[in-house]
Formats: C-alpha cells, structure tokens, sequence
C-alpha cells in the first residue's frame, strides 16, 4: 500500500480468519486536510496528491479482492463488506494498547475456538 499511497506507513496489522485489523498512519502535509468523503479536500499544492482512508481502504478492498478471486479462480464474488469500523488514535497510550489488542487478538481467535470445541 505504501508503494501507491506515498501518504501513508503501516504500522501493526494482523489477517484474521474473518477480518482484518491495522493501523495506517496517514502523513500529511501540515498545509493539508482531508475531506469526509472518497476525495480529500483542496490543498495548497494540488499536483502532490494524498488520499484519505476511505480511497486507501476502497483500494485496498479492490485490488486484494481481484487477487483472492483470481487465487480461487471465482472472478467477480464478494470477499468483503461494504463498510470499514475506523477510529483515530489521539495519543501514545491508545496507540500502545490498540498495538498490543492487534498483536494479541489471533489468540484470543484460538482460544475463543478451542473453549467452543473443547474435543477438538
């Protein structure tokens, strides 16, 4: 993603078995603000182009799907919904914490599994 979005750094993600999460730090200039919509606001320098989440995400969702589809040889199914669930992050410690509840989550997936299977 950072390849095609020079605006943004990956930060801690993790594939689950039925969703994704991440965090993506988005760097703008100090002269930039980004719009509410699929297209960020006018800046100063339009020939620098940044792109808001809504755009990253829709293109992540995009491309990722054409891929899995192409994997699974099913061109043209659904692999995502519609929507996304995002919050800014305001400071140092809900960073650490939203870091730790990534990293941790997939086994809190496998224990959560295992207490519903218990002989499996």
């Amino acid at each position: 993603m950072p390849i095609h979005y020079l605006n943004i750094r990956l930060d801690e993600f993790v594939i689950m078995p039925d969703h994704v999460h991440g965090i993506i730090f988005i760097e703008n200039d100090p002269d930039y603000h980004v719009g509410a919509g699929f297209k960020p606001a006018p800046t100063k320098n339009p020939k620098t182009k940044k792109h808001g989440l809504p755009e990253i995400i829709r293109a992540l969702k995009t491309f990722s799907a054409q891929r899995i589809n192409e994997i699974r040889n099913t061109p043209g199914q659904p692999v995502w919904q519609r929507s996304f669930i995002d919050r800014i992050i305001r400071n140092e410690s809900e960073l650490t914490r939203i870091r730790d509840y990534i990293v941790n989550n997939p086994l809190k997936w496998q224990f959560d599994k295992d207490k519903e299977n218990p002989n499996s």
